[in-house]
């Protein structure tokens, strides 16, 4: 969906501050530790709670162990790793699983399959079930995760015959469990790699300016992926993706450096706009007028290259000549072009 610049501009910059405000929970004092399941697609975790430096990020339903949380950030255990992460990108285990003992001796294996490593689960032994697909379920407890046969299961409240195995009606009803688990599963699954709208990255504070970059020449230009990552080897020659970087002592300025007289034509494009000249939204805002109206030949051949290797070191090369036109022009969009193709096709072909 394209959007005119000017509301493009405001409800991004709008979204970036939005994006800041972590969500407030009341405080509660804890009594010990608890297991938590990520429920966000990913969950960021950063080094303090200021969320300062993040050390990486968890994908949907790992399990952490909270240690304790207050004003909407949580501090968490993973492997031996302390980090902190919001509240919001989480759920406690037994609020979200349903609670089951081992109605046997059984094992637990470390994966969904038998020849992986295992140990025993005796009879009576509580769990939380996550998940259950193909007769086979997801449990935890205490912070670990296994698999278990379904069979050797009973959920709380669950009647079994007197053999201990399910009845007909018990087995009917489970693989109806089982058949909505699975839509469900495959909804999730196709929901998890659908990449972001540009409005969903700037507004929930995960992206890098880099990712931010690539997600508005790809949506909002209309570029592929090849096309984008020749830009972003460009800018990131330039300026690293800093919106406030100055440079020539003071004459040119942002992503692309933007130089003298275009320096001039960015502050007047974000004054009529009525947009912080500062900011990524509006300086991405503005790269899209430019190679439109200024550039056009530029921003064809973009729309042109094709989404290979090959594309990206053409798409490097030509918006470095074209386009940056910097110092030794012809030994810069080489440099450029080879970065397009080598790093940045690369990192994002798989998207």
């Amino acid at each position: 969906m394209k959007l005119k610049h000017g509301r493009l501009i405001r409800f991004l910059s709008a979204g970036a501050v939005a994006a800041l405000l972590l969500t407030s929970l009341p405080v509660i004092a804890m009594a010990e530790s608890f297991s938590a399941a990520v429920t966000a697609k990913s969950m960021y975790v950063a080094a303090d709670a200021r969320g300062s430096q993040v050390l990486g990020k968890l994908p949907k339903n790992t399990i952490v162990t909270v240690t304790d949380y207050a004003d909407g950030v949580a501090k968490i255990r993973y492997q031996g790793r302390t980090g902190y992460a919001r509240i919001s990108d989480m759920a406690a285990v037994e609020s979200i699983a349903e609670k089951a003992v081992a109605g046997m001796d059984t094992r637990v294996y470390q994966k969904p399959n038998k020849n992986s490593k295992s140990l025993k689960l005796k009879e009576g032994t509580s769990v939380y079930v996550l998940a259950v697909k193909n007769g086979v379920a997801m449990v935890e407890r205490d912070g670990a995760v296994g698999y278990v046969d379904r069979k050797h299961l009973i959920l709380e409240g669950e009647v079994v015959a007197d053999d201990g195995e399910l009845s007909q009606d018990q087995l009917e009803r489970l693989k109806e469990q089982l058949e909505a688990q699975y839509k469900q599963e495959q909804q999730q699954q196709q929901e998890e790699h659908r990449a972001p709208s540009i409005a969903e990255a700037f507004t929930s504070g995960k992206y890098s300016n880099e990712q931010l970059t690539f997600l508005f020449l790809t949506q909002i230009m209309g570029y592929n992926t090849a096309a984008a990552a020749g830009v972003l080897a460009n800018i990131n020659y330039e300026s690293g993706f800093k919106p406030t970087l100055g440079g020539d002592s003071g004459t040119s300025y942002g992503i692309c450096q933007w130089h003298a007289a275009r320096k001039t034509r960015l502050l007047d494009y974000c004054a009529e706009h009525d947009a912080n000249p500062d900011s990524l939204a509006a300086q991405l805002a503005f790269l899209k007028y430019e190679l439109e109206t200024y550039y056009p030949k530029v921003h064809n051949y973009l729309k042109g290259v094709d989404d290979t290797a090959q594309g990206a070191y053409d798409a490097g090369y030509y918006f470095c000549y074209n386009f940056e036109a910097p110092a030794a022009r012809t030994s810069q969009s080489t440099k450029r072009a080879s970065s397009a193709q080598s790093t940045y096709y690369g990192r994002y072909a798989s998207i």
